[in-house]
């Protein structure tokens, strides 16, 4: 350990040392890896496995650099360490800067030595924490440092009174020896003497009180830069939130598989914390808890199987029906303000048991860009639980039953079919018009098939709903189905749009085979000249649109001189095929 102590000279050092070429990247991330394993040092106790790996880290770096150098030699600025003209570390935040903490005590230069990385590291280390907390009125650096004598860490200093000071030097009519003398007090009465002969006014006796114009205040002022950075700090510390911090050291110890009642009694205390931080609108915190909790659980060797399932227990807590509905009217009523990505980055955490009052809530709630959150949350869960999609769609809430129907559907849930067969007999229409949408979006046989008995439901909107799906499936087995349906008398009754979606289901499942039949009924003339009502005939004329072929075409142009205006109309949009899609 070197410390060569100077009291002149620019430089403020009696010598330079000789500094070789020097892997300054090498360097630079040496600085990076030992300001990391210092915080390290000073957050966590010394059994802590982070503070480990953060030392070993840096152990690691020192033994890479030994492979390039034999010797690290840099020196040292206020705001940066230098590696002769190149910075390897910068820091202008003195708080916790390595340059400032040597520069303030005048250490000028310093260096490494190959060895440092054994027992020494840790020791110096603990050595920088100290100088860290030092106060004023206390010990410095180099009074740690001269204690703690380490063999591998080389420094060189300066006074800090002397640094930047010049030594008078001898003037005439004044030898060296009366200087030395001038210092000392030795020749202050003969040099009274001589001011008296030469007729000089006697000197002012020193004054014994100190007045505050001796001060120049300005030495003691803040610049702008040092004053915008006091502010800066002290509004991060205003705002800061704790309860990271708080959570951070919980989870640090939470890692720990060595101490599984630790782990018991920290499992314990996010329980209770989570339902807590959703009470006051903390999102952000409780979506932390349940990210890191989730993420412990998929770690292997972290959680033995009783941990695993108190940890497990948070998640069911939160995905409760109950309390998902709490959260909602929560949300809803602006009790909680959350941004739609907090809301669902957290819902994206939850159990399958909390699908059945998100979707309830995503049909329900009166807010359209709460519901957008929820039912983009919905399916996120529902893409990873589809075996719970299945489940919901025996639920005796129909707006949960329907709602499910939907999601089957938009996912493909294909073991959804038979549950969606049973639904299209359910007592509420609209549970039977969503699982007619599902039906068609998963294109099942299944489906299909009791799709049929759907063409005479009682709800109109859910017979045009069939027969649609029934002519996008193309199922030909109701083509027979759609025959009697249109010779009936119930067709005639219904309105427009009725008819044109039964008319077209017929002529989409049986193709050119419907021709005769949709011909006879857009063309025929009955008994002294009697035609088809208007509606059956322009329905019949749009079905034949959506056939095409030569035989259709020429079914329309017969039609085409028409002298009934709906019945023309329809026939010149069957011709472009321009088919009624309502």
């Amino acid at each position: 350990m070197t410390g060569l102590q100077s009291g002149g000279g620019d430089t403020g050092l009696e010598e330079e040392w000789s500094v070789e070429v020097q892997p300054s990247e090498d360097i630079k991330e040496l600085f990076t890896v030992l300001a990391k394993a210092l915080r390290a040092y000073q957050l966590y106790d010394d059994n802590n496995p982070v503070r480990h790996r953060f030392v070993e880290g840096l152990r690691t770096a020192f033994k890479t650099l030994w492979t390039k150098v034999d010797r690290v030699k840099l020196s040292v600025s206020e705001d940066r360490i230098l590696s002769g003209s190149t910075p390897v570390y910068t820091s202008d935040r003195r708080n916790d800067s390595l340059a400032f903490l040597f520069y303030k005590d005048g250490v000028r230069e310093i260096g490494f030595t190959p060895g440092i990385e054994g027992g020494e590291m840790e020791r110096f280390l603990g050595v920088l924490q100290r100088a860290r907390k030092l106060r004023p009125e206390g010990d410095d650096l180099l009074t740690v440092l001269w204690e703690e004598d380490l063999d591998h860490f080389e420094y060189r200093f300066v006074d800090l009174l002397a640094e930047g000071v010049a030594m008078p030097e001898p003037g005439p009519g004044h030898s060296a020896e009366e200087l030395r003398a001038v210092m000392k007090g030795e020749l202050a009465e003969d040099e009274e003497e001589v001011g008296a002969e030469s007729g000089e006014a006697a000197a002012e006796p020193p004054r014994q009180t100190v007045s505050k114009d001796d001060f120049n205040p300005t030495l003691y002022s803040l610049d702008r830069n040092e004053m915008q950075l006091l502010r800066e700090e002290l509004h991060k510390e205003l705002t800061r939130d704790l309860r990271m911090d708080v959570l951070a050291a919980l989870f640090d110890r939470l890692e720990e598989p060595r101490d599984p009642e630790r782990q018991s009694e920290i499992l314990g205390i996010l329980k209770t914390l989570l339902p807590n931080f959703l009470s006051r609108g903390a999102l952000v915190a409780a979506t932390h808890v349940l990210h890191q909790v989730r993420k412990l659980e998929a770690t292997e060797g972290i959680f033995d199987d009783q941990r695993r399932k108190e940890s497990g227990e948070i998640l069911d807590e939160v995905s409760r029906p109950e309390f998902i509905s709490e959260l909602i009217q929560a949300l809803y009523d602006g009790t909680i303000r959350s941004t739609p990505k907090q809301l669902a980055t957290l819902l994206q955490f939850l159990r399958p048991t909390a699908l059945a009052p998100l979707l309830r809530a995503s049909e329900t709630v009166d807010h359209r860009e709460l519901a957008d959150v929820l039912r983009q949350a919905t399916r996120g869960i529902a893409e990873r639980h589809r075996g719970a999609v299945v489940r919901l769609l025996e639920e005796t809430d129909p707006v949960v039953a329907s709602a499910a129907a939907r999601m089957a559907g938009e996912l493909g849930v294909a073991e959804a079919a038979p549950a969606l067969a049973g639904l299209l007999a359910h007592p509420d229409p609209d549970v039977r018009l969503a699982a007619v949408e599902a039906a068609v979006a998963l294109r099942a046989s299944t489906a299909a098939s009791a799709l049929q008995n759907t063409l005479e439901d009682p709800e109109r909107s859910v017979r045009i709903a069939a027969a649609r799906a029934l002519g996008q499936l193309r199922y030909r087995p109701a083509k027979r189905r759609f025959e009697d349906l249109i010779d009936g008398k119930e067709i005639r009754d219904a309105d427009i749009s009725e008819k044109v979606a039964v008319f077209e289901g017929y002529a989409q499942v049986s193709g050119e085979s419907a021709i005769p039949l949709l011909d006879k009924l857009l063309n025929r003339k009955g008994f002294l000249g009697k035609r088809e009502p208007t509606e059956i005939r322009a329905a019949a004329a749009l079905a034949l649109g959506r056939i095409q072929g030569a035989a259709a075409v020429e079914a329309l142009r017969k039609a085409q001189g028409e002298d009934d205006a709906v019945v023309r109309s329809a026939v010149n949009r069957a011709m472009r095929n321009e088919g009624e899609e309502d």
